[in-house]
């Protein structure tokens, strides 16, 4: 199954303003990113990129300037050309990859922030990006976690696509996953190291979900070298209450 394709001006709209400098990003999210050893030279891969601002805060941030964003919005990827002349942005869903730029490539960071958590496979657009990350690279992404069950059918939990906190315009997943199955997924890709920063927060105002509280939460999921045999390493600057549930 293949993601929504959004017609929408709102991301373009607010993408093209938002999101493109280093300090418009998350703490968490900039905590993350400056856990790991970034520097000018390193390739980026941005899953969901909006109008590619991140490649534009990273290189702020950073210098880097190998920066590659996938888009489902068409419109969006056409205004970050415009922002970005540099990137190597792509119009299309990262399921169903058509552009032989990306066949086979991997990436010293593969970045996915607001994106995985917008659709209902979440799981497969998770191990789509993990393919793409290099032996001793990174993957970056954000996920809601809750202390219960989890939810990813968009008639039980959705968003509407509006910036200005209306209930109006399309609709997109509203994913929400239980912490423990979430780590236990992440466990699964055989990482050599995970390392989690969230907070316990109110749910976006258009959204329409049973959730009244979330642990919003940045992840960086490093990959294995192939010589490496040691345990997982694990990191997670998370509530107590999480810990506690990610213990039992």
């Amino acid at each position: 199954m293949k993601n929504t394709h959004y017609k929408t001006d709102e991301i373009h709209n607010y993408f093209s303003k938002n999101r493109v400098r280093w300090d418009q990003f998350y703490l968490s999210e900039r905590k993350i990113f400056e856990s790991i050893a970034l520097s000018s030279e390193k390739t980026v891969l941005d899953i969901g990129c909006g109008c590619g601002g991140l490649g534009l805060a990273l290189n702020e941030k950073v210098g880097i300037t190998s920066y590659t964003g996938v888009d489902i919005n068409p419109a969006a990827i056409v205004k970050g050309r415009k922002l970005n002349s540099s990137a190597t942005l792509i119009a299309g869903d990262i399921l169903d990859e058509t552009d032989a730029s990306l066949d086979g490539r991997t990436f010293d960071l593969v970045c996915s922030l607001s994106c995985i958590d917008w659709n209902i496979q979440f799981a497969e657009m998770l191990l789509a990006a993990w393919r793409h990350v290099k032996p001793g690279g990174t993957f970056v992404s954000t996920f809601r976690l809750c202390l219960g069950e989890g939810s990813h059918k968009i008639k039980d939990s959705y968003q509407y696509i509006n910036y200005e906190g209306k209930k109006e315009g399309e609709i997109a997943a509203y994913v929400v996953l239980n912490c423990k199955n979430l780590i236990t997924m992440l466990k699964d890709l055989n990482p050599s190291g995970i390392k989690g920063i969230g907070y316990w927060g109110t749910p976006s105002s258009s959204a329409i979900t049973p959730y009244q509280s979330l642990c919003f939460t940045a992840f960086s999921i490093t990959k294995r070298e192939l010589s490496d045999f040691s345990d997982i390493y694990i990191d997670l600057d998370l509530p107590d209450d999480v810990i506690t549930a990610l213990e039992d």
